[in-house]
């Protein structure tokens, strides 16, 4: 029997701590669990809104419809095949794939979030993403209550984007990756690769929990903990651009910092160093700030307000329209 709550707050339910309310709530431990909620508001033409630790969520204003917390669990594992609840948390699964000696998941750790939130924007860091190991989802479309599987391709994976960020209209279960048994790592990306030199550590023979030590490492020194200072971890993507925008972008910003990648025509820039270079490191609008500690990151103060928060991003989005003349992009989804 699920447990339905009207008017509950939402407080302890996202990163930001903004306390919006939601017309309903479940809590749901058991995919049946999922199904009857979802029947429930299916008879009574509730939109529904997926949440897991809501890490990559702005709340804005009181939901009218219902929200579905997935808590369910699980860890199952056949050869280099693992099959995880999307209920768990995104990092003990890290920790947990080292102890069971299956690797590929290393350069992920420390993401918030659940694991059945990882798809939804396409985790990466560090030179990896999640869609290079998924095999498939195991989703309820939401307008029928139906449980189906979606393999990789049919998740639409882009960059810290897929089907779910699109269309909305399937919960996450859970998800299926394949794993290696092979403990070759991926120290291509340059601040993990520079972190194990000043390790004493060789980067093409680093081990996986020597990566994953350091990716932890590099997370916490870089990036604010969310249960001190609210935040939703990086607040804008970071820029792709081809030849032509990358030498207009140059032209405003000449000390550029940019990154190949394995289109010869696309480049990776760190937004990051624009918004600092533009002086927004530290810009406050009310309650709310740009980290000090890195410039993608927006921090909601105790007694902020998701109007602070959006007006800070308008301004930062304007800003950097205005001086550099290009368009920048959110990551985590307004509701």
């Amino acid at each position: 029997m699920i447990d339905i709550k009207k008017d509950f707050s939402l407080k302890g339910s996202n990163s930001l701590a903004f306390d919006h309310r939601v017309e309903y709530y479940c809590e749901a431990k058991t995919i049946e669990d999922c199904q009857e909620f979802i029947g429930f508001c299916l008879k009574r033409n509730i939109p529904i809104f997926p949440l897991g630790e809501g890490t990559n969520i702005v709340l804005t204003k009181k939901i009218k419809g219902a929200v579905l917390k997935v808590s369910v669990l699980g860890k199952k594992k056949k050869e280099e095949d693992v099959i995880i609840g999307g209920g768990e948390n995104w990092n003990d699964i890290v920790l947990w794939s080292l102890k069971k000696k299956l690797y590929g998941l290393e350069n992920l750790a420390l993401i918030p979030g659940t694991a059945g939130a990882a798809p939804v924007q396409n985790i990466g860091a560090y030179g990896e993403e999640i869609s290079s190991r998924l095999i498939s989802v195991e989703v309820i479309n939401l307008n029928n209550n139906e449980l189906i599987y979606l393999n990789s391709n049919e998740c639409k994976f882009g960059y810290r984007d897929s089907i779910f960020k699109r269309e909305e209209e399937y919960l996450i279960t859970s998800i299926k990756l394949k794993l290696n048994k092979s403990s070759k790592t991926n120290t291509s990306y340059h601040s993990l690769h520079d972190y194990l030199l000043r390790d004493d550590i060789d980067p093409s023979q680093a081990t996986p929990h020597q990566v994953c030590r350091a990716v932890t490492s590099i997370r916490k020194k870089i990036l604010p903990d969310p249960n001190i200072e609210p935040n939703v971890g990086s607040f804008y993507k970071n820029l792709f651009l081809n030849k032509s925008e990358l030498q207009n972008l140059k032209n405003y910003v000449s000390d550029l910092p940019y990154f190949k990648t394995e289109n010869d025509n696309l480049f990776k820039v760190p937004l990051a160093f624009l918004i600092e270079k533009a002086g927004l490191k530290g810009k406050r609008i009310g309650k709310c700030h740009v980290s000090d500690k890195h410039a993608l990151v927006l921090v909601a103060d105790e007694g902020s307000s998701s109007k602070e928060l959006i007006k800070l991003s308008d301004f930062i989005t304007r800003h950097i329209l205005k001086t550099m003349k290009i368009d920048i992009e959110i990551e985590p989804k307004i509701i």
